[in-house]
């Protein structure tokens, strides 16, 4: 009786404890997200055997099972992302934390328990899970201004989703016409995570501050890189200086190791060198530069003897 009766006790308090968002959570790529889930149910958790499953769907993705308020086992999906307090039964606080955020994790989930026993469970929270990912700081490349001549800018931002708003400020108030933009959106290899890069051809004067702006609204973030011409004192190179530098830096770079191999090898040439002379001589004295004096035993005994 008393397990019919906290069966019914379950479905009878779902329709007020149940979590049925009408906007859904969002979640950030690589960062964690908890799915929130408070059981405020009459009965007494901890005196109960009971087990509790969080489900992605209808896929069971950590399934826990408690007796009297302890922990007896806990099943996790392959993925090992989840986790839910020991403390449960005795808090009320059901709630999954995910962790390592993926693109793939945005679905509906399901939060239920049931009492030993019984083959039915009962719905206590529902979550929707959106996910979102955040942009790099915009790159912002710009051509040496001339003044009365157009000048071309060069915007980007990549890693996010999803697909952001772009749009640029002359001066940090004026939006240049939508005709002088050229917007490119692409995904990056072997994910769904964007690419954003913008064009803008302008004619304005060297000193014109021109800025940048990525928008991720589903995160409400804001991304601004700007240009102050000439007043920055640091003014953009085209693209292909850029490529300039690059090859001439590599250049002092190939050239510098070859100066050291050249040395290298020298230097290991002349110590094989003397290494080869060594075994040659082996035992016998011989150094190179060196005169060899010979005395001849012979006439040394034949020379008179002197006093001294």
């Amino acid at each position: 009786m008393t397990e019919t009766w906290f069966g019914v006790l379950l479905l009878s308090v779902t329709g007020v404890v149940s979590v049925q968002a009408d906007e859904c959570l969002v979640g950030v790529i690589g960062e964690r997200a908890i799915l929130p889930c408070v059981y405020n149910g009459l009965k007494n958790l901890t005196s109960l055997h009971i087990s509790s499953e969080w489900r992605r769907g209808m896929e069971p993705i950590h399934t826990s099972v408690w007796m009297e308020g302890q922990v007896e086992m806990q099943n996790v999906s392959h993925s090992v992302r989840t986790t839910v307090s020991s403390l449960a039964p005795n808090t009320g606080d059901f709630s999954m934390e995910l962790h390592n955020v993926h693109l793939s994790d945005a679905h509906n989930y399901s939060f239920h328990l049931k009492l030993h026993g019984q083959n039915r469970s009962s719905l206590v929270c529902s979550v929707c899970l959106i996910i979102a990912g955040r942009f790099s700081h915009p790159t912002l490349l710009r051509e040496k201004a001339v003044d009365g001549k157009e000048t071309t800018l060069f915007c980007n931002s990549q890693g996010g989703f999803p697909a952001p708003s772009i749009y640029w400020l002359v001066n940090h108030t004026q939006r240049p016409p939508e005709t002088l933009l050229t917007t490119y959106i692409n995904t990056l290899p072997q994910s769904k995570l964007y690419n954003i890069t913008s064009v803008l051809s302008i004619n304005i004067s060297a000193d014109t501050a021109i800025s940048c702006v990525i928008e991720n609204n589903l995160l409400n973030e804001t991304l601004t890189a700007t240009s102050f011409g000439v007043f920055s004192g640091t003014l953009e190179r085209r693209p292909s200086e850029y490529l300039w530098v690059f090859s001439t830096a590599l250049c002092v770079v190939v050239f510098a190791l070859v100066a050291t191999s050249l040395r290298f090898q020298k230097k290991w040439d002349r110590d094989q060198k003397r290494e080869k002379k060594k075994h040659r001589c082996g035992d016998e004295s011989c150094s190179e530069g060196t005169d060899m004096i010979v005395f001849d035993w012979e006439k040394l005994a034949s020379l008179p003897e002197t006093d001294v």
